[in-house]
């Protein structure tokens, strides 16, 4: 018995990068001196081959030209499915590696084996891929598009002239036993930015149809990153299937936060303090559960630093022209926080554990708790994610700023009843307005107010064509330049959201934040469904907080469970 590993990096994630990600770190320690114990192989991010045109465009939208790593998601995906085919022997197991639209990779790469086996090559190279594009078609109407489904239409013809290594109609011989990724990214599947701007090109051809993991899968392991707060970067977990009754073994299954951006989780930038963390957590599973080789000299140069430089990825990439770009590019980003679980530094895991227990699958890795311990803050940024809670009694308090996209309130809500109040006063181009936000500008004779009147006429249009559109596409992400964050509410209009991904979108569970409109509040109750952490801001639109001024002063207070009706 050996395993077959196959490790599947980002986009434009290379070797012949100055600072690799995890995934190529990972292979890079993997013991090759046996290959009658284990056998290694690495596929190059998407975008990484190939001219220009083809880079931007595999990249960008997932979609290349021609065969071969790199050159698109469906690339990749056959490219690892033909080494698997190739160098598979009776009785051995998979193994599978990722990040980011390699952790997409990698689990594809699993629900293709899972739905559709793992056949057997041709006579020559040209039928083995033949063999392989119709299997993988069958596997894009059956899995992705819930179409040609045996049972549904009962259709067998796609197995005629195959031989298998592993059928899937033997479900309980799946050969894939441990799946490692690092941040699966994208509301359902891989980031999809362009998901308006360019629909002929979205990546939601890509989505995964349901994110449930294959129950014969033993271990299963994903490093999720706290700090990420890019929309289209939406952490895609897994959902748990119950166990089939002939499953011997109880599947393991840990999706564990870690401090730090997307970059920091996965590997990428030059400071490795935070990703190296994640890296050494995921290779110590791997080693326990199915006992993979790596080199004992390579695994010692990494050195966690839960105290590292936390990265702003998009600001990073973009250098020196970050200030000038990044308000150009909100529209697109759609920065969104994520639905992360509380911390609180007191619930630190007490050695030798390394992980707190928050419900089911999920759990917390002691490096946030220790990078958040108020006693020791990072020298690089300060306190991190101080947190308060608002308990019956003991209302808490946050300043929200007019320039700040979103402002972290630090508030973490539990399931509830509150109440939202407001006071002050902020500028938009220097015209003042509440924390109910404005809806006329009456002195339009002044220059200013009448530009800014002209102004949100104009971007208040483009609002109700965004509304018109998210109905039409079912689309409640969509966001056009121009038009105000909430277009259905007052310009400048105080808006709350909690973290807790508690809407539903389409009949899909888990697409979207709950909203609160806050306004000055009042005397309304909002009722708080999943707990979450609290964040506020001023409704206008993208790419323009930066000519806002000012701070309101948003009060939450808790109200008392309302007691059941006593039964006569």
């Amino acid at each position: 018995m050996r395993y077959l590993i196959v490790c599947c990096d980002g986009t434009w994630n290379s070797p012949e990068q100055d600072s690799v990600t995890n995934v190529r770190r990972l292979f890079n320690a993997l013991d090759k001196t046996d290959p009658s114990k284990q056998l290694t192989y690495y596929i190059t991010g998407v975008g990484t081959r190939g001219g220009v045109v083809s880079r931007l465009m595999a990249g960008g939208f997932g979609v290349g030209l021609g065969r071969g790593p790199g050159r698109s998601l469906a690339a990749n995906v056959l490219e690892g499915y033909h080494w698997l085919i190739t160098n598979y022997q009776p009785d051995d197991y998979i193994a599978l590696f990722g990040f980011s639209r390699g952790a997409y990779t990698a689990r594809s790469l699993a629900g293709l084996i899972a739905m559709c086996g793992l056949i057997r090559r041709g006579p020559d190279e040209q039928d083995t891929w033949c063999r392989i594009k119709r299997i993988y078609h069958r596997y894009q109407l059956g899995y992705q598009d819930q179409r040609g489904r045996d049972g549904q239409d009962g259709d067998q013809h796609w197995r005629d002239g195959l031989d298998f290594w592993f059928d899937p109609r033997n479900a309980k011989d799946l050969p894939v036993k441990f799946i490692g990724v690092w941040d699966t990214v994208g509301s359902l599947g891989i980031p999809d930015p362009w998901r308006w701007v360019a629909p002929g090109f979205s990546s939601r051809r890509y989505e995964f149809n349901d994110v449930r993991l294959n129950p014969y899968v033993s271990f299963a392991y994903q490093a999720l990153a706290v700090d990420e707060s890019r929309g289209t970067f939406s952490p895609t977990l897994w959902e748990e299937m119950s166990s089939p009754p002939d499953i011997l073994q109880p599947q393991k299954v840990k999706q564990v936060w870690f401090p730090g951006s997307h970059l920091d989780v996965g590997g990428g930038h030059r400071e490795i303090g935070l990703s190296d963390g994640a890296l050494q957590w995921m290779i110590e599973q791997a080693e326990h559960d199915i006992k993979l080789a790596f080199h004992p000299s390579t695994t010692r140069q990494i050195h966690p630093d839960p105290h590292d430089l936390l990265h702003d990825d998009d600001r990073s990439a973009l250098g020196w022209l970050n200030p000038v770009l990044e308000p150009a590019m909100e529209p697109f980003l759609s920065l969104r926080p994520r639905a992360i679980p509380l911390l609180d530094h007191r619930d630190a895991p007490t050695p030798p554990a390394n992980l707190h227990h928050v419900h089911d699958s999920i759990y917390v890795h002691e490096s946030a708790y220790q990078r958040q311990n108020p006693n020791d803050p990072p020298i690089t940024s300060g306190p991190y994610r101080p947190t308060r809670t608002a308990t019956v009694g003991h209302p808490q308090q946050a300043e929200v700023l007019a320039r700040e996209p979103w402002n972290d309130t630090g508030i973490y809500l539990e399931p509830g009843d509150y109440t939202f109040e407001a006071e002050g006063e902020w500028l938009d181009m220097d015209i003042p307005s509440g924390p109910n936000g404005s809806t006329g500008l009456f002195d339009w004779r002044e220059p200013v107010v009448a530009v800014e009147r002209a102004w949100r006429s104009w971007g208040s249009l483009i609002g109700r064509c965004e509304m018109l559109y998210r109905r039409l596409s079912g689309d409640e992400q969509a966001s056009f330049l121009g038009a105000p964050r909430e277009p259905d509410l007052p310009w400048m209009s105080l808006v709350g959201y909690v973290a807790n991904n508690a809407v539903t979108v389409n009949g899909k569970p888990n697409t979207g934040h709950q909203r609160i409109n806050i306004g000055t509040g009042g005397t309304s109750v909002h009722q708080v469904r999943h707990g979450g952490y609290l964040y506020a801001f001023a409704n206008d639109a993208w790419g323009f907080y930066g000519n806002n001024n000012g701070t309101v002063r948003l009060t939450v207070t808790r109200k008392e469970p309302t007691p059941p009706p006593v039964q006569p």
